[in-house]
């Protein structure tokens, strides 16, 4: 009997080593087939970006082929215009959203000084001019706008500042 026991013990344990071989074989295989996934999905992920950009890319194609060829530049200029609105929505659609400048005031976060700019209309630190466009995604910044500064003309020394 106690031959038997250990029989069935051995039995026992060859199945369990077995299932465990198994369960093991079939991690390793799901995991591998998550992490080749989520490569794809990495290599994919602006696969609906680019499709969407796509056409607008061939209207400024056939903008540049419309000037080369003679036709109204006063037309291609509108279709341009049509083009550069269209990225812009569909940009906007993607959670990019342009940075404001002109006008506000500097915030070392969103906007990277390129120069000051003498004057004595607006306060020190107002964004008077934007040279390159800055830009967030979702609210994190992708690219700082590149602005000019007021920078207020001292008053004589003798007298004093209000503020």
């Amino acid at each position: 009997m106690a031959e038997e026991d250990k029989e069935k013990k051995e039995e026992k344990t060859d199945v369990a080593a077995e299932q465990m071989l198994r369960i093991r074989a079939d991690f390793e295989n799901t995991k591998k087939r998550l992490e080749r996934e989520k490569e794809s999905a990495i290599r994919f992920a602006n696969e609906r970006l680019l499709a969407e950009i796509l056409p607008i890319v061939d209207n400024f194609d056939r903008a540049m082929t419309s000037l080369s060829e003679g036709h109204d530049p006063e037309k291609v200029k509108q279709g341009l215009k049509i083009a550069q609105d269209e990225l812009h929505q569909v940009l906007e659609e993607h959670g990019v959203e342009v940075v404001k400048s002109v006008g506000e005031s500097f915030d070392p976060h969103v906007h990277e000084a390129v120069a000051t700019v003498p004057s004595a209309g607006a306060r020190d630190g107002t964004i008077v001019d934007e040279i390159q466009r800055g830009y967030l995604l979702n609210g994190r910044l992708l690219r700082p706008s590149r602005v000019r500064i007021a920078q207020n003309q001292p008053k004589n020394s003798g007298e004093e500042e209000e503020t």
